[in-house]
C-alpha cells in the first residue's frame, strides 16, 4: 500500500472486495488498455498525468491489472471515474460515469500482448465485480471503450464510421473489440468465473 494505492493478487483482491462496502451504485464496469505514460510508480506517473495533463481530480480508474497477474486499486469504488467517455461533452461524460467502475489494462492489446496471468485476472476481477454489484454479463454492463464516441459520449456500439473512437481495450482483447467478440470470448469466461467463485463461497 502506497497512498491510495494498493497493489493485490487476485486472492488479495477477491478478500478485499468482498470485505468492503460501497454507497455507489454501479450497473456498468469499463474496460480499458493504456500502454502509455514498476506498479505503485506507474500508477503515480498515471495519476501524475491525470491531474496535471487532463485537469481530473486524481487518477481516472479503479482498477489497474498488470501483465503479471496483479491488479492495483487507485481511485476509490465510491467516486465515478473521470474522463474515459465524452471528452468534449461533460453532461454526457458525468451521466456515462456516475454508474460505472473502470479498470486499465497495461498493455498494447491491440498487438496481442497479453499474458496467461493477466488474463486470468482480468476475468477474475470482473466476474468479481459482477459479483458484488449483482450484475450479469451483457454489453451494458461490461462495456468497451471502443463503443464510445470519446468526443459526444454517444453509445456507438460496432457503428463506429464517422465517430471518434479508440481501439481500447484492444483490437486482439479476448479475440477482439466488438460486440460479437464480447459476447463469445470474454462474457462466456467471466460468467464460468462467476460460477467458479460462487461454488466456494458456501
Amino acid at each position: 500500500m502506497d497512498g491510495n494505492f494498493i497493489l493485490m493478487t487476485r486472492e488479495e483482491f477477491r478478500d478485499w472486495i468482498f470485505n468492503q462496502k460501497f454507497t455507489r451504485k454501479v450497473a456498468k464496469v469499463q474496460q480499458h488498455h493504456t500502454y502509455q505514460p514498476s506498479y505503485i510508480a506507474l500508477m503515480k506517473d498515471m495519476e501524475e498525468y491525470h491531474v496535471s495533463g487532463m485537469k481530473w481530480s486524481m487518477i481516472s480508474q479503479q482498477l489497474t491489472t498488470f501483465p503479471d497477474g496483479k491488479v492495483a486499486v487507485g481511485r476509490p469504488f465510491d467516486i465515478a471515474p473521470e474522463g474515459s467517455f465524452g471528452l468534449q461533452n461533460k453532461e454526457a461524460m458525468d451521466k456515462i460515469e456516475a454508474d460505472a467502475i473502470a479498470i486499465e489494462n497495461l498493455g498494447n492489446f491491440d498487438d496481442n500482448h497479453m499474458t496467461a496471468e493477466q488474463k486470468e485476472t482480468i476475468v477474475t476481477v470482473t466476474a468479481l465485480l459482477m459479483l458484488k454489484y449483482g450484475l450479469a454479463p451483457s454489453i451494458d454492463s461490461i462495456t468497451y471503450h471502443h463503443w464510445w464516441d470519446i468526443n459526444s459520449g454517444e453509445r456507438v456500439l460496432d457503428s463506429s464510421h464517422g465517430h471518434a473512437v479508440k481501439t481500447c481495450p484492444g483490437t486482439e482483447f479476448f479475440g477482439g473489440n466488438s460486440i460479437g467478440s464480447a459476447e463469445n470470448n470474454f462474457y462466456p469466461l467471466v460468467r464460468n468465473k462467476m460460477q467458479e467463485i460462487r461454488g466456494t463461497l458456501h
